[in-house]
């Protein structure tokens, strides 16, 4: 869709990472426990597992059928980082530069550099990336100790904050930090993002990323709190495969993320991707556990 009708600034992923925190905070506990594997992952090994709903610790039971995953690795320590990666498996972790929850341990140091509140979302906030302050501490701290933990690669949210602040200061800002990464033969998969990843597509920039995980090409979230879900609108979807046409004439790599709990959709899902040599997760739950 048009930037004027663009969902992900107020994403699926955003959502649940605060509904998630808000959890932690009330129960006094780590977030619960992964309890299924999706149909799909049960039946064969496939090329993505998004688990950053959840603290998977070093518990491979989970991830055994999935050749990558995602995590939140500032959640996780070296040794149980190593075993998620037994059997060659590639670890990626959940890393937001274009906004800071205010339950990270660094929020205070750069609450200066921060824009503005995510709508309806008090706990995160949009970071100003022009700033070189947030930009070294992303590739120097953040990004430097998630590599010496083991993580493999980055999956990065909230490249958003270029549509909703529309500056080139940010867009340069987001472009550095990436370079900066892509220099250090970091893969980079960007989750969502679209105004942004389209813009570094027309500059010719599209080599720093790796490749886009899209949520809700084909399926859409119409319940959060009761795990209800339907086809996707058709005009979001023609502009989803749009714009994924788009990416991948760059030459970058896509996967979907898609929600359902019906075989026959989940099929649709699979078949779809395939024709199209696209990779995929299929979740049943919102919350990505």
């Amino acid at each position: 869709m048009k930037e004027s009708r663009k969902l992900t600034h107020n994403s699926p992923l955003t959502k649940r990472l605060a509904a998630l925190v808000l959890a932690a905070v009330l129960s006094f506990a780590a977030i619960v426990p992964v309890t299924e594997v999706p149909a799909e992952a049960a039946a064969k090994t496939t090329t993505w597992g998004v688990f950053i709903g959840t603290t998977l610790h070093g518990n491979t039971s989970k991830v055994k059928n999935y050749k990558s995953i995602v995590i939140d690795g500032q959640n996780y320590t070296k040794a149980e980082i190593k075993k998620l990666k037994s059997g060659g498996r590639k670890v990626y972790s959940y890393l937001s530069i274009g906004s800071i929850a205010t339950y990270r341990s660094y929020y205070k140091r750069f609450k200066k550099y921060t824009l503005g509140k995510y709508d309806n979302w008090p706990d995160e906030r949009w970071v100003d990336t022009s700033k070189k302050a947030w930009q070294d501490f992303v590739v120097n701290e953040l990004v430097a100790n998630l590599r010496k933990k083991g993580i493999d690669g980055l999956w990065v949210d909230n490249t958003d904050v270029y549509y909703e602040f529309h500056r080139t200061s940010i867009l340069n800002g987001l472009i550095s930090i990436l370079s900066r990464c892509h220099n250090k033969k970091i893969p980079i998969i960007i989750n969502g993002g679209d105004v942004f990843v389209s813009k570094i597509i027309s500059m010719g920039k599209a080599k720093i990323i790796d490749g886009v995980m899209q949520e809700e090409v084909l399926t859409r979230i119409t319940g959060y709190n009761s795990n209800k879900f339907a086809r996707q609108l058709k005009s979001d979807r023609t502009y989803y495969e749009a714009y994924l046409k788009k990416v991948k004439k760059a030459g970058r790599s896509i996967a979907l993320l898609e929600y359902t709990k019906s075989s026959a959709m989940r099929k649709e899902i699979i078949n779809y991707c395939k024709k199209r040599g696209y990779s995929y997760y299929i979740s049943n739950n919102v919350a990505l556990k």
